[in-house]
Order: C-alpha cells, then sequence, then structure tokens
C-alpha cells in the first residue's frame, strides 16, 4: 500500500501499459490517499492542540480550566473521530488494492493484443497431419479411457473418470515430475486442499476470481491450485536465505464460472483435475 500510494503516478504509467481500464482501478485509490493524507495531518494538529491544553491546565484554576476542559474534550472527540475516519479509509484503501493488477515489468513489450506478443523462446516443431485428427475428448471415449456420461450421472457436468492406461498414465506422469524435482533440490510437500480467505487473498485468488472458487460453509475455499497453500507457507513469516524451493501433487478445484460455452467439451476446462 504504501509504495502505490507513494507512487501512484509510476503505477498509472506502467499499469496504462496493461491498459486504460487498469491504470483506471487506481482512481479511487488517489482519491482515498489523498483524504487519508489529510486525515493524518489534521489528526497530527489536533493532538498537538491537546498536549498544549493539557499543559495550560496546570496553571489554570476556576472558570478558565472548566473553558479548557471543554475545549479538551472537543478536541478529544475530533481526534477519535478523525482517527475511525482514518482507519475506514486505510481500509477502503487495502480493498481497491486487491483488485488492482500487478504492474508489469519495465521489460515487458508493450502491445494491444496476443498479435503483438514477442516470441522469446520455441521448442519443437508444430506436427502436421495427412488425416483430420480427431479431439482428445472423442479418442478417449473411443479407447475406454475418458467417461463422460457416467460421471455426468455421479457428479455432473464438467467431470470425467480416467480409466485403465489413461488412469495409470496420469498416476506416472506426478511421480515423474515429483522424482524430477527432487532431483534438482525441491522439498516434496502435499499440501492442504482447503484454505482460509487470507490464503486465497495473498495469492490473488480473491477477490477476482471468488466466482471460479468452491467454498465452504465454514468458510473455506477448496484449492484451485497447489501454489495457493505452498506460496501461503511462509506466509508473514521473515525468511533467513533464499531460494527456497518446494514441489506439490493436489487436486484442484474450480468452478469455472467465467466459461459457460468456452472449452466446454473434454477435460481443458473441468471442475476438479489433478497437477503438479
Amino acid at each position: 500500500m504504501r509504495w502505490v500510494v507513494a507512487n501512484l503516478d509510476e503505477a498509472k504509467r506502467r499499469l496504462a501499459t496493461r491498459s486504460a481500464d487498469a491504470a483506471a482501478a487506481l482512481a479511487p485509490i488517489e482519491q482515498l490517499a489523498a483524504e487519508r493524507k489529510a486525515l493524518i495531518q489534521a489528526t497530527e494538529t489536533r493532538r498537538a492542540e491537546q498536549k498544549k491544553a493539557s499543559e495550560q491546565m496546570r496553571t489554570l484554576r476556576g472558570v478558565e480550566q472548566s473553558r479548557l476542559r471543554a475545549e479538551l474534550k472537543v478536541l478529544s472527540d475530533e481526534v477519535k473521530e478523525k482517527e475511525a475516519r482514518l482507519k475506514e479509509v486505510e481500509e477502503q484503501i487495502e480493498a481497491a488494492l486487491l483488485a488492482v493488477p500487478n504492474l508489469p515489468h519495465e521489460s515487458v513489450p508493450v502491445g494491444s493484443d496476443p498479435k503483438d506478443n514477442v516470441v522469446v523462446r520455441s521448442w519443437g516443431e508444430k506436427p502436421r497431419f495427412s488425416f483430420a485428427p480427431r479431439q482428445h475428448d472423442e479418442v478417449g471415449e473411443r479407447l475406454g479411457l475418458l467417461d463422460f456420461a457416467r460421471a455426468g450421472k455421479v457428479s455432473g457436468a464438467r467431470f470425467v473418470f480416467y480409466r485403465g492406461d489413461l488412469a495409470r498414465l496420469e498416476r506416472a506422469l506426478v511421480s515423474f515430475f515429483i522424482d524430477l524435482h527432487r532431483e534438482r533440490g525441491y522439498v516434496e510437500m502435499i499440501p492442504p486442499y482447503l484454505v482460509n480467505a487470507d490464503s486465497m487473498r495473498g495469492t490473488g485468488q480473491l477477490p477476482k476470481f471468488e466466482e471460479d472458487l468452491f467454498k465452504t460453509t465454514s468458510g473455506l475455499y477448496l484449492i484451485p491450485t497447489a501454489e495457493v497453500p505452498v506460496t501461503n507457507y511462509h506466509r508473514d513469516e521473515i525468511l533467513g536465505s533464499l531460494p527456497i524451493k518446494y514441489c506439490a501433487f493436489s487436486p484442484c478445484f474450480r468452478s469455472e464460472a467465467g466459461s459457460y460455452g468456452k472449452d466446454t467439451k473434454g477435460i481443458v476446462r473441468q471442475h476438479q483435475f489433478h497437477k503438479v
């Protein structure tokens, strides 16, 4: 918060390279930051007046002391009022900042759409077929490896049963990737699959992607990726040395609320999938 409030022009400039909407997200913060600054100054002024009046109280008697005591009461009420408003403003700034996208790095090329993307590196050649390739879900169903119909009966849309060799293949791939990371010095973890709202905010899932999350009646959320619990593993800690390397396998849960009509067939946008 401190950096954005102190560097609003720089933040606006960098966000404008993403989009006008991204830069516009700073508008309420700019207004609130100005009010925050004025409240801090006014509160400090009233406190100084309180201190001065308190010192004068020792030398006064009778009517003058009563008058000054009344002034002190007014000053005290004003300080409490401004402190309460300052707390509200800072909470509003924090909430507004959660809606602000990440600032692009200076090295990121500026573009208006994917056509402006710069290819940094590529690997392999895109295969060319002498026939019309079938979609993965059609191949999987023909071979008896994917069963969407029975998953729909058991759970509903956007679920699937992996069967036979495909289930074995996923299990083997998970082991392969975990072993590969361990060989490179990563610590293997099995994280909790339910996390609290602070963890979701800490990784940027809340508030922007709340509709895409599954929330329990107790207020916990099913993780959309293992990155959420693993990233929060050291939350609120001061680390003495870096790097620290972790890898994790977990099921992932996503409601995909905003993807109706998009990639609804196949296993691309499932409510549940596994990932290392």
